[in-house]
This record gives structure tokens, C-alpha cells and sequence, in this order.
């Protein structure tokens, strides 16, 4: 009578560790290992390509890439200035790079100083001047300047 009873219990001891060992497995494949590995480096448009190695001595020479210089833009001759004017804002002004207030700082210019204006936008919004003491140039709005 014994063996019976012993046989049940081994039976179901083996199909439950079975059944917890499967469930274990499982976990560990499909949710344990796919967390695990390092996510691919992500690339981006502005990454510099890897350049392969050369196979033969003539494709080892280094072959530079051309480089296109920046332009310069045309700047004013110093006395080509339409009238002068000083700065009539408390705080001083900024200059800026392009006629629109979201453009670069280039320079500046402090209250009282005077500026020589060089160019005007065509719905006269914006003025291309030049401070005299620093000679640096740059756009600001018309009603910032006092004419003299």
C-alpha cells in the first residue's frame, strides 16, 4: 500500500518541478536575455562616416577632402555712412548678424555712443550700422537710433 502512495507523490513532485523548471526557462529566454543586451548605437545624419582601410600601397594615399571656405560678405567702406546717429536706447544695442531678431549677436553698442548708419532694409524696419569706437558693424531696429 505504500508504494502506490509514494509513486503519486513522487509523480506529481516531478511534474511540478517540471512545470516550475519550464516556467523558469521560459521567463528567463523571452524576458530575462532581451534586456540584457546592449541597444544598438544610434546614428545620426551629422556623423562622420568611417572611412574602410586601404587594401593596396597606392590606395593608402590620403586623399584630403575639399573643404568649401566660407563666404565673406561684402562690408561697407568706412565713409560710406548715410548719416550719423547715436544710440537712444538706455540699455545700449545689440547688433545683429541679418536683419531679424532671431539672428546671431555680432556686437554692440552702449548708450549715448555714436554710430555711423550704413544701409537701411527696404521698409527702413532695420539699419546696417557701425560703431565708431569699436568699428564693429551689425543690424539693429530703425527707432533705436537718434539721428544727429
Amino acid at each position: 500500500m505504500r508504494f502506490p502512495e509514494t509513486a503519486k507523490s513522487s509523480v506529481s513532485l516531478a511534474f511540478s518541478l517540471g512545470l516550475i523548471a519550464s516556467i523558469v526557462t521560459v521567463g528567463w529566454y523571452y524576458i530575462i536575455l532581451p534586456y540584457r543586451k546592449s541597444p544598438q548605437r544610434p546614428v545620426f545624419t551629422n556623423d562622420l562616416k568611417a572611412v574602410p582601410a586601404p587594401k593596396s600601397p597606392i590606395a593608402a594615399i590620403k586623399v584630403q577632402p575639399i573643404i568649401p571656405k566660407p563666404t565673406v560678405k561684402a562690408k561697407p567702406k568706412e565713409n560710406d555712412a548715410k548719416y550719423q546717429g547715436k544710440v537712444n536706447a538706455s540699455i545700449g544695442l545689440v547688433f545683429r548678424s541679418d536683419p531679424n531678431q532671431s539672428a546671431r549677436n555680432v556686437g554692440g553698442a552702449d548708450f549715448n555712443t555714436k554710430v555711423a548708419v550704413i544701409k537701411e532694409t527696404p521698409d527702413r524696419e532695420w539699419i546696417y550700422v557701425r560703431n565708431e569706437n569699436t568699428k564693429e558693424e551689425g543690424w539693429v531696429r530703425t527707432g533705436n537710433i537718434n539721428k544727429e
